[in-house]
């Protein structure tokens, strides 16, 4: 074996890498764990070992890959096999399908009776066979994210049932797939486990096996990796008990690492040298998670040293937070500095948003955040503004569809007015129209408002303008809390007053709104490529999407009681994705609350310090 391949690991890093018996690696936040496993998997390999490295995410098992293959050679690429759990699992009963290069010697082992191709359901098929499994069982009021989560509980372990109508519910689910013969991505995970129970299924021929993420094994999962510990694969476990934050997808957590350490007697390592963050935010983040219980020990060293700044601050409101962190993200982006805001929900990034387009700020909403330009509500906003200087068709149907007009009348009012519609609209037009009468309400109402708006951008009124337009538009949703949020969020996108206290004219108001309209049509700042959040540009995401990313700069939104952590969250799990969320940062961490809610515990459990007076000219 090679050890010039381990000469870059450190002592900690080093003793795991070399342990050739079942080990556990305790891997605190940006302690190097994927260069750890990637070293471990070349020195094995060039001692002539068979390896497989299992990851949760394809592009973490790319990156794993490439890796041990750049300090291996390619030569290795037999003797390697480096995937997701689902992706192995399909090799496994399918090894026939194999075509790769990567994998050959040990796939070509594998055995199975399995004969016909599993068929993958269609994720929105997926949901409409929940939404008719709910029907079916008689559950109740569930939604179908809630609905999905019962049945991937029951079905991984039947047991679990808290009703009988749980157990209707998955197997109407089950029945509907089985019914179109196709099985979810769970089921791969099932079924595989089922084939190598029953000896269908014949475990990976393989010296070695390395889990990644540890923690966030469930128990399919679990008795998988077991299942080849049984056949005589030596397995290497890393994870960090800290992150666990998927309970909610019934990860096993702290009790899974310490299930494999007394069923396998493994060894165990902790890699805790931290690399990526300064001392500043590593101390408050160790305070921090030192509260909760049933958990690994740790002494957390930032390699790094002292060097950086962790603060907390409050504002009056959540505009004004926003404000402050677009400023400070603007000067990273515009210094080259990796910057991400992090909040318990994407519903909190919001604001965030707003400010940021206002600003120009360049951003984008990672890891399945939905943009503001993605809501309805920007949407009839964007038409009812541009109605004032290029009225067409397409905005007025926008414009009156969320008013309530129904689609007969909106044939009608095509056919009778034509694009030029709100300048048409008269009282005695619309009498002559045969429409309902609340559509010849409606549009009563629009006229009088639509002339009103145009006597403000006539006169440069730009601010009143906005606020009547999302006034108006709001006060159709009456009783709709979260349209009226999503109106009074997304105004300053469209106004704000000029730091040189000019006003903005209608020609200026004219072009922000059409930029807006071009972004619909864009990528509304959104990407789910989570290799995007390096580049010079604000990220936004959830606490949950960072994890497993790091940036120069962090700021944590929303650190309210009652939010982050929520009413109903388990608090010893809320307390470890403050904890992810904390140790994003590399350099600068900011965690901001706003309104009059009590800032979380977790700030004051953390330690860290309120930002000296005067840090922002908004607060």
């Amino acid at each position: 074996m090679r050890r010039d391949l381990l000469k870059e690991l450190n002592p900690e890093q080093l003793e795991a890498a070399i342990c050739q018996t079942h080990c556990l690696a305790v891997a605190a936040p940006g302690s190097g764990k994927t260069k750890m496993l990637s070293a471990k998997a070349a020195f094995l390999l060039s001692g002539g070992a068979t390896v497989v490295a299992v990851t949760f995410t394809r592009d973490a098992a790319i990156e794993l890959r490439n890796r041990i293959v750049s300090q291996a050679g390619a030569e290795s690429l037999p003797r390697l096999l480096v995937g997701t759990f689902h992706s192995i699992d399909m090799l496994m009963a399918f090894p026939s399908k194999a075509k790769s290069k990567m994998g050959s010697a040990i796939i070509g082992k594998a055995r199975s009776e399995l004969k016909t191709p599993w068929k993958i359901v269609r994720d929105g098929n997926r949901r409409s066979a929940v939404a008719r499994a709910i029907d079916l069982s008689g559950i109740g009021n569930v939604d179908v994210e809630e609905a999905t989560s019962i049945i991937e509980r029951v079905k991984a372990d039947p047991a679990s049932a808290r009703t009988a109508r749980e157990q209707d519910l998955a197997r109407a689910y089950t029945e509907l797939l089985e019914r179109h013969n196709v099985i979810d991505f769970q089921d791969i995970l099932l079924k595989t486990n089922e084939g190598l129970a029953s000896g269908a299924i014949s475990p990976l021929a393989s010296d070695y096996l390395l889990l990644d993420e540890f923690q966030d094994t469930d128990l399919p999962q679990y008795e998988w990796a077991m299942a080849h510990a049984k056949a005589g694969s030596i397995i290497t476990a890393v994870g960090d008990d800290d992150q666990s934050i998927y309970a909610f997808r019934r990860a096993l957590g702290y009790q899974g690492m310490k299930m494999f350490v007394d069923e396998r007697r493994a060894a165990k390592v902790v890699l805790g040298t931290n690399y990526r963050s300064h001392e500043e935010i590593l101390l408050g983040a160790g305070r921090l998670i030192a509260i909760n219980e049933d958990r690994e020990v740790k002494a957390l060293a930032a390699h790094k040293g002292y060097g950086g700044s962790a603060a907390w601050e409050r504002f009056n409101t959540r505009t004004l937070e926003a404000e402050a962190c677009a400023e400070v993200a603007a000067r990273a982006v515009k210094a080259g500095l990796s910057f991400s805001v992090l909040a318990r929900t994407n519903e909190r990034l919001d604001n965030i948003e707003s400010v940021l387009r206002r600003e120009q700020v360049p951003f984008e909403r990672i890891g399945g955040g939905d943009s503001l330009l993605q809501t309805r509500e920007v949407a009839v906003m964007v038409a009812a503004f541009t109605s004032l200087w290029k009225p067409s068709a397409k905005d007025t149907d926008e414009v009156l569809a969320w008013c309530g007009v129904d689609e007969d009348d909106l044939v009608r009012i095509h056919r009778t007015f034509g694009d030029m519609l709100p300048a048409k609209l008269s009282h005695k037009v619309v009498n002559q129209g045969g429409f309902k009468e609340s559509t010849v309400g409606t549009m009563k109402a629009l006229a009088k408002e639509w002339q009103t708006w145009r006597t403000y951008l006539a006169t440069d009124g730009i601010m009143t303008l906005v606020g009547l337009v999302t006034d108006f538009l709001s006060a159709r949703k009456s009783g709709d809390f979260r349209s009226k949020r999503v109106f009074e969020i997304s105004k300053s996108m469209f106004w704000n007053q000029p730091k040189d206290g000019t006003k903005i004219d209608a020609r200026k108001f004219e072009r922000r709104v059409s930029d807006l309209r071009a972004a619909m049509s864009g990528d509304n700042g959104k990407s789910d490529k989570r290799e995007t959040a390096m580049q010079a540009k604000v990220s936004l995401m959830t606490a949950h999407a960072s994890k497993g990313l790091e940036f120069d700069q962090v700021w944590i939104v929303g650190a309210d009681e009652d939010a982050f952590p929520p009413k109903d969250g388990a608090i010893q799990e809320e307390r470890r994705l403050m904890y992810v969320a904390m140790t994003r940062a590399r350099q600068n961490l900011w965690i901001t609350t706003s309104g009059k809610k009590q800032p979380s515990r977790f700030i004051f459990e953390s330690g860290i310090d309120r930002v000296p007076a005067d840090t922002f000219v908004t607060a």
